[in-house]
């Protein structure tokens, strides 16, 4: 057991001080620093309270730290299971331990000896984590807000459309078209950014109103591709991973083609993106370098530091075979 001495004016706190003012032993202290299970919730919750108003820094059993990873309540695969999985791997190479919480229970942190917490929630766990008061987060392409110590990493939206409409446009490219399986007005509030950067990467592209290339649709309600061709469209990004999938079926299903009839640019799907017929070329999201980041910023904030703000990871793009020339 490591346990950090804080200090209190010119009095050193001690953990004997932090069990009287819970009115317990320094043993039962001890016990919560590990999160025991076999503590009471209410003493748990009195020795914590105690710590906190006399400025003592817990730490669990050998130092090291505990950190709170908010999952969204149902986690498949895709996107979210590759997050995890790196965060997880970054959280455990820093020697932390983790503790697993939904938002809809992230009330229970409030009797835990927790240093701060990492969000993948897709649901809004904000307000209830604002609730904790003193306990830093880092949301993980979400919204931050720095007035409660809570700060994001997310991926660049805007320059992933500026490379997928560049690459396009070496192709021959003009009539640009962006699918998203997401309503417009939920597309727009993003914090990736990516529907200003479509609009924005069409601009310089010469069109003054790239709004008319934007479609937004239900999975089991697509576009009409024939009458998109009609149009004079000739290639799609497909913003959000399985908007890919789900577009390649339904150009295949109107008697279409890729890339002969659209040329088609999706959003990595890992390991189905690349079985697709054909293979999809795609934009990818650096996980490695979200989890990297998210952690840092976290250990900045656990440190009572302030961070220069959040941070944004470039995407890359993989060439394969869903992309032809004109």
């Amino acid at each position: 057991m490591v346990m950090r001495e804080g200090e209190r004016g010119m009095k050193k706190v001690t953990v004997r001080m932090v069990g009287a003012a819970a009115g317990v032993s320094h043993a039962t202290v001890s016990r919560v620093l590990n999160n025991d299970p076999r503590v009471h919730p209410s003493t748990r919750l009195a020795v914590i309270r105690a710590a906190q108003q006399l400025g003592y820094r817990l730490e669990s059993g050998g130092g090291r730290k505990t950190i709170a990873l908010i999952l969204p309540n149902a986690v498949a695969g895709g996107y979210m299971g590759h997050m995890l999985m790196q965060i997880r791997a970054e959280i455990s190479s820093r020697g932390y331990h983790t503790e697993l919480v939904s938002p809809s229970d992230i009330d229970i942190l409030n009797d835990r000896v927790i240093s701060g917490g990492i969000s993948l929630a897709i649901d809004n766990d904000q307000e209830a984590w604002e609730e904790l008061k003193t306990l830093p987060l880092v949301k993980v392409n979400q919204t931050g807000n720095h007035l409660n110590r809570i700060y994001c990493v997310r991926s660049d939206g805007i320059q992933a459309m500026d490379l997928a409409v560049e690459y396009l446009a070496a192709r021959g490219h003009r009539r640009i078209a962006y699918l998203s399986d997401v309503a417009e007005e939920r597309d727009r509030r993003l914090c990736s950014r990516r529907y200003d950067g479509f609009i924005a990467a069409m601009r310089r592209l010469g069109w003054s109103d790239p709004h008319r290339f934007m479609h937004f649709f239900a999975w089991h309600e697509l576009p009409d591709f024939v009458a998109l061709k009609k149009q004079g469209i000739t290639a799609f990004v497909c913003a959000g991973e399985m908007t890919g999938v789900f577009v390649a079926r339904g150009i295949h299903l109107q008697k279409l083609r890729i890339p002969e009839d659209f040329s088609l640019l999706g959003m990595e799907y890992v390991r189905i993106s690349q079985a697709l017929l054909p293979a999809q070329t795609t934009l990818v999201q650096n996980y490695s370098e979200l989890a990297f980041h998210a952690l840092e910023l976290l250990e900045q904030l656990i440190r009572g530091e302030t961070p220069a703000g959040d941070i944004t990871v470039p995407y890359s793009l993989i060439e394969r075979e869903s992309v032809g020339s004109l």
